[in-house]
């Protein structure tokens, strides 16, 4: 297993969702190019002839699960299992973790700066719970999604993307500005 530190686990993981997502427009006739990585945002790029930007989030079932993952992933750090506990309604528990990184996007200064310079972007999140799967989470959250992006005043993402954190990644349409 490709193993990385702390400090590089992020920009690594960021890299290759981009990469997976960029796959994704191509397939689908889109003429994609990275025009830079300036963080923020994770990636400005030219879809079709339109400039835009990404930024990638991730929603872990909670805390312990994303320490779990992370630090399985890490060499530099101990691994601690996240194995072996009750979860207590892991649908409501994962709901409330999804809209919780969806909103602190929206409400990071430095990310509405950009939206703010650029136009709105795109945010791509990875669904991190072995309770749901990226489609399971589209069909039942793009209505809260939705609801959360439009309570913001400022429009900061012109579309939200959801994905598998492991496996294939399929990237999932749930919100576009009209």
């Amino acid at each position: 297993m490709f193993m990385v530190g702390r400090r590089d686990l992020k920009s690594t993981h960021e890299d290759a969702v981009i990469r997976g997502f960029i796959e994704h427009l191509k397939a689908r006739g889109s003429l994609v190019k990275i025009i830079g990585k300036p963080e923020p945002p994770d990636a400005i790029v030219d879809i079709d002839g339109k400039k835009t930007w990404i930024e990638v989030t991730d929603a872990f079932l909670d805390q312990a699960h994303a320490i779990g993952l992370t630090s399985g992933a890490s060499d530099d750090v101990t691994h601690r299992s996240d194995s072996r506990r009750l979860i207590i309604d892991p649908d409501d528990t994962f709901r409330e973790s999804l809209l919780t990184v969806i909103d602190k996007k929206y409400s990071k200064a430095s990310i509405q700066a950009v939206a703010r310079a650029n136009g709105p972007g795109i945010l791509l999140v990875g669904i991190f719970t072995p309770f749901n799967t990226a489609t399971g989470i589209a069909s039942e959250e793009q209505c809260s999604i939705g609801n959360l992006a439009k309570k913001n005043s400022i429009q900061v993402f012109s579309q939200i993307y959801v994905y598998d954190g492991t496996g294939n990644r399929t990237f999932l349409l749930v919100y576009q500005n009209a």
